[in-house]
């Protein structure tokens, strides 16, 4: 355990070097500048406001610099959002985006892993052919589709649930449905076909010799290790989901990080962009180590 925590630190390091390193040079050599507005700025003005944020230097002194102050956990000024630094930025959207996120990831997952168990108890039965129609159909469906139909039904017309915003547990139920329904699709589909593997194992054979029920087999013998793929993909899904849906954020009018990126990415925030995208990058790391260590749990026979 403490070997594979070690190696995939070491692995983490030069991965998370090469992610800043790649998007520092892509965001510095895009076309256009922070300080592009409708209109233009004089020249004075512009070199003033180009020495103040050090845009006008060598490249490879901007990034010697910019990964000193990361090192501090500093990742600087925003030129967009003038009266805030990044850091608060993502200190308030952060957790709007990790509850979003997070409400997201487990509605998926019970969804996804309860409707696999009865489709695998009723193989081959309607239950299975429509749980498995409409797992498809929510794979397919995006939810920039999915999200309007839902406001559409449930808040405009039915008055159940508000139409946006962000306040109390309400205002998550649609958003976090939206961003869910394409992860429980996918958690389905895997697991599904991982189970029907599953049960064609000795051991299932020899619990159905031992009289056991068809569900008593299907979650205590078939399940747990039916369950590693579904791990792998939730790594990095798991990831895009908390660090937030930035279609979903717009939609639903959430002051998440996603919002925070888009408007970044479009006025060429370069510090806002690079600290989300750091976030993001560390975020895939953590979870994949998390998926690695989740094997050994679901399959001892990994560990060996």
């Amino acid at each position: 355990m403490l070997r594979l925590i070690a190696t995939r630190l070491v692995i983490a390091i030069p991965t998370l070097f090469a992610v800043i390193t790649l998007t520092f040079i892509m965001i510095r050599l895009a076309p256009g500048s922070p300080f592009d507005g409708e209109r233009p700025l004089d020249a004075p003005t512009r070199a003033a406001l180009d020495a103040a944020y050090g845009i006008n230097r060598p490249l490879l002194v901007q990034f010697g610099d910019y990964l000193s102050h990361i090192a501090r956990f500093d990742f600087g000024p925003s030129m967009v959002y003038r009266d805030f630094s990044v850091t608060q930025l993502v200190v308030q959207g952060l957790p709007v985006s990790l509850t979003l996120g997070g409400v997201a990831l487990l509605l998926a997952s019970m969804a996804g892993i309860a409707s696999a168990v009865v489709a695998t108890r009723w193989s081959g039965g309607w239950p299975d052919a429509a749980l498995g129609a409409l797992a498809t159909i929510l794979t397919a469906l995006p939810s920039f589709v999915s999200a309007p139909l839902l406001v559409l039904l449930f808040a405009l017309t039915l008055g159940w649930l508000p139409v946006g915003g962000w306040g109390g547990v309400d205002h998550i139920v649609l958003p976090g449905v939206a961003l869910a329904l394409p992860v429980a699709g996918a958690i389905h589909k895997l697991l599904r076909a991982a189970l029907a593997d599953q049960m064609r194992g000795d051991n299932i054979r020899t619990a159905r010799a031992r009289g056991l029920t068809p569900f008593t087999i299907i979650t205590r013998h078939a399940l747990r290790p039916a369950l590693i793929p579904v791990a792998s993909y939730l790594a990095p899904a798991a990831a895009g989901l908390l660090t937030g849906a930035v279609v979903i954020e717009t939609i639903f009018a959430l002051p998440g990080l996603g919002r925070y990126f888009v408007q970044g990415a479009l006025n060429r925030d370069y510090p806002l962009v690079m600290a989300v995208v750091i976030l993001y990058a560390a975020l895939i790391i953590l979870f994949n180590l998390l998926a690695d260590l989740a094997y050994g749990w679901l399959d001892p026979r990994i560990r060996g």
